[in-house]
């Protein structure tokens, strides 16, 4: 590795737009990297496209290139700006691939360039399996053998020696595709058709399946002097078969023996070092439950999902320890921030509670999606529960991903036995809910266990909960059967539902019983060493952890895990109006369940809650916290109507909810954006609305450019009647007016309809026009916006300077039809800057037209 002194300047490359396989993870490690790379006086760069980048926010313009994330243009800042290395571990596996080609093309031995993380040697290994297996081999792991094949030819002379079921992986993927199991030829052939388009090699490997064995995961931390922690375990509780991704994740590992752990805990550290790992290391482990073998199924050196569920269950700061380590740094020289009683990274966290992750998928919003979890990841995003117990943990996650606005959990009693066991044998998304439904009706551990290769232990676990929910049934409004439920994690709107009752009448039980929560501090010692860090999680013991932060402080709700939809820019919004707070000098507080926030990182709010977003759970904290004042997102209708009753709660609605009560019109080709505060309306922009493909409908509108390709007059006619009709209906915040022509030929174009700007939008505004528009909306919900300063915001709404950004959808990892999406299939999003020649948006038919537009613009 080079001295910490030798590296001035680095290159990030960026994960691009949200998508299957990535969220928020990537950004949020992005941000603590760069404040880490700042205190050593390191410039940063960033390559990305992401509109929704916080990321890009926290550095200087000259220093952020937004450009499609492609080897070219990563050649082309090289050659430019000459960083003295690139740090391609916080783009994923599109970081990686695209470092991988510049090791190929020659770019990284011609412009003299390190990279960070990782060797060259070990990043050509990374996602070639037969590579990997070769060194593993020599350093005695235990690998699956794994043939490389360019032809089904060569697949079917392999047949007979590796036997079926098979697994074909593509190598060097384009997508984080991971691997298919295959039962007969026919399987093989279509795997092996869809590997090969996949492959930027155009070969895939065939290997022997193992399906059925437990999956375990381990995150470790590496410095460049060869010392390495190791931070977490996580047991996937479905087995080999179903996607890590799309797995409900327990961390530590609960089912390992001494023995199991410390095997895995070794090998990770073998790895780490054969490999040259500097910073972190993510690897995957097959475990065959009946004798203890194992097999290393993936190594991932760059940041992840797993990696950002490690990090929220320890409370070690991984990207901030990491960062440091890039630059050189020895993990016993790398200083934690003073909240930390031990001031070195060189400790290896004790975890005295549970963490459970829960995928969320997009099925309702892609109903022709084949909702079976194999082998190819379909979850959007995922949410967390962490308790003193699998139970409580399990039961606050499944509650979370929900989303019920009266925590309720939806039931699946209507389900035949034969439909049960062949979900049980072939899982669908509420593969949870049926796993229960299954112990409700009587079918034993064991047996659950031996059909769905799921360790019987989290069967227990889960007719545990059921135990105490039949002793809720018949025992209620008993004080010590509402003690013992609230202890394993069920929410007041539950065992209201169960009673018969409301959630005011069991709070009320609850406060006079004296059965409270207590808040405990998620830290890496687990109680050694008293620690000062800033997250914590709920559950009913004696001693609380959790003091009020003061005087001056904001209750911020987060939106939960990652969906399809306004997600990614909600999450950004989030962000951004956390920073504002803070610097108009509130303590903030931040409620969320999505492991992958960038919001739950330290740098942005004081404090954070892992709590189901659920009523009760909320006034438990309100209680404890007493905010000044309580931020609610708009698409949470339950929690701001039930919390607007209370007097001594002082609410707002931020993002505002979206359903104004104005009908919406049926399309829209025009939108202008207004800030609107008191008698000013400052025009923000005026965009085409671009709705791809045949219908143009306003819910198909999922691509914009701006500014609208119109004459500079009509622009300020547009702007002009924006400005009357936001001035009739007395709108404040920031709000969009949609205009349409006025009949099937006319050039003219009238107002139809008036609405809070999307989230979508008001982060492509705010990139567009380098004012950060969420924080402007904050600052005018706290009361500190000046109105002379914003009497002197300008805006050229004429610029010659043209930005499209276009939704990026998750069709083609979904395997469904690729077609114009609508706004709540959206993913992410990407931006674009260039000439209005470069960005023409004439009779644009389809998406992949504009793809191909922004992936060409530099």
């Amino acid at each position: 590795m080079p001295n910490l002194n030798d590296i001035q300047k680095v290159l990030i490359i960026g994960g691009g737009p949200t998508e299957i396989g990535h969220e928020t993870e990537l950004d949020s490690a992005t941000v603590q990297i760069i404040t880490e790379f700042k205190k050593h006086g390191v410039r940063t760069l960033i390559i990305d496209n992401n509109p929704f980048s916080v990321a890009l926010e926290e550095i200087q313009p000259t220093n952020m290139y937004v450009q499609a994330v492609t080897t070219a243009n990563v050649r082309h800042i090289i050659e430019k700006d000459q960083p003295d290395a690139i740090l391609p571990s916080l783009g994923g596996l599109l970081g990686i691939r695209i470092a991988q080609e510049l090791i190929e093309n020659g770019d990284i031995g011609r412009y003299g360039i390190t990279i960070l993380g990782m060797p060259a040697s070990t990043l050509r290994q990374i996602n070639n399996p037969a590579a990997l297996n070769t060194t593993l081999k020599e350093i005695h792991e235990p690998v699956i053998e794994a043939q490389i094949v360019a032809t089904v030819d060569e697949a079917m002379g392999l047949v007979d020696t590796i036997g079926f079921p098979l697994i074909v992986k593509p190598v060097a993927p384009r997508l984080d595709t991971n691997r298919t199991i295959c039962e007969n030829v026919d399987d093989m052939v279509t795997a092996l058709n869809q590997g090969f388009q996949q492959s930027r090699f155009d070969q895939c490997t065939l290997e022997r399946s193992v399906v059925g064995y437990k999956e375990i995961e381990m995150v470790a931390v590496r410095d460049g002097a060869g010392t390495a922690v190791l931070i977490s375990g996580l047991e996937n509780v479905d087995p080999i078969g179903i996607h890590s991704g799309d797995s409900i994740v327990v961390a530590p590992p609960q089912t390992l023996n001494d023995r199991e752990y410390q095997d895995l805990r070794d090998v990770t550290f073998r790895i780490a070092a054969e490999l040259s790992i500097v910073g972190v290391l993510h690897l995957h482990f097959a475990l065959n439950p009946d004798n203890q073998h194992f097999y290393v199924t993936k190594i991932a050196p760059y940041f992840s999902r797993g990696v950002a569920l490690a990090a929220r269950t320890s409370g070690y700061p991984i990207a901030l320890v990491t960062g440091a380590l890039l630059l050189g740094q020895r993990l016993v020289d790398v200083k934690l921030p003073s909240r930390f009683t031990k001031q070195t990274a060189i400790m290896e966290p004790t975890i005295d509670h549970v963490s459970v992750r829960i995928p969320l998928w997009p099925f309702q919003e892609v109903p022709d999606a084949d909702q079976h979890l194999d082998t190819v990841m379909k979850a959007v995003g995922s949410t967390v529960g962490i308790g003193r117990s699998v139970e409580e943990a399990m039961l606050k996650s499944v509650r979370s991903s929900q989303f019920s606005p009266r925590d309720v959990l939806p039931s699946v009693s209507n389900l035949s036995d034969g439909e049960m066991i062949r979900q049980l044998i072939h899982p669908l998304a509420n593969r949870i809910l049926v796993l229960i439904e299954a112990l409700r009706r009587g079918y034993a551990p064991d047996e659950l266990s031996e059909l769905t290769k799921i360790d019987n232990y989290y069967f227990v676990k889960l007719r545990h909960l059921l135990t105490i929910e039949e002793q809720i049934q018949s025992h209620p409004l008993d004080v010590d059967v509402l003690q013992r439920a609230r202890y394993f994690g069920f929410g007041d709107g539950m065992i209201a539902r169960i009673w018969q009752t409301d959630t005011a009448a069991i709070r009320q039980l609850s406060a006079s019983a004296k059965i409270m929560p207590t808040y405990k501090m998620i830290e890496p010692t687990a109680g050694e060493f008293p620690e000062d860090l800033s997250g914590y999680y709920s559950t009913f013991e004696y001693e609380n952890e959790s003091q009020p932060l003061g005087d001056r402080t904001a209750l911020v709700l987060g939106r939960g895990g990652n969906q399809l939809g306004p997600n990614s820019a909600a999450e950004y919004f989030t962000t951004e109006m956390l920073k504002q707070l803070k610097r108009a000098g509130y303590h903030t507080i931040l409620m969320n369940t999505n492991p992958n926030a960038v919001g739950v990182a330290p740098e942005f709010s004081d404090k954070q809650y892992v709590d189901p977003i659920q009523l009760g759970d909320v006034l438990n904290v309100i209680q404890v916290e007493h905010p000044d004042i309580v931020i609610v997102p708009g698409n949470r209708h339950y929690l701001t109507r039930e919390l607007g009753k209370l007097d001594d709660v002082n609410l707002h609605v931020l993002p505002p909810d979206q359903e104004t009560g104005e009908p919406a019109p049926k399309m829209a080709t025009i939108g202008v954006s207004l800030f609107v505060h008191g008698q000013q309306k400052v025009a923000v922009g005026v965009m085409d609305m671009i709705a791809p493909g045949m219908n143009k409908a306003l819910s198909q509108v999922t691509a914009f450019r701006m500014p609208a390709e119109l004459p500079k007059a009509k622009r300020n006619n547009l702007v002009e009647a924006a400005k009357q009709a936001v001035s009739e209906r007395q709108v404040t915040g920031m709000i969009q007016v949609l205009f349409a022509p006025k009949g099937p030929d006319s050039a003219q174009l009238k107002v139809v309809g008036v609405r809070p700007t999307r989230l979508t939008e008001m982060a492509f505004l705010s990139k567009v026009t380098g004012v950060n528009w969420v924080r402007m909306l904050t600052r005018q919900h706290i009361g500190t916006l000046d109105d002379d300063e914003l009497a002197k915001i300008t805006i050229d709404i004429n610029s010659n300077r043209v930005a499209l950004m276009n939704a990026a959808f998750p069709f083609r990892q979904l395997h469904v039809l690729n077609r114009p999406g609508s706004t709540d299939q959206e993913v992410g999003a990407t931006i674009a800057f260039g000439s209005s020649e470069a960005l023409t948006l004439t009779n644009l038919s389809d998406t992949a037209e504009l793809d191909q537009i922004i992936n060409r613009t530099i």
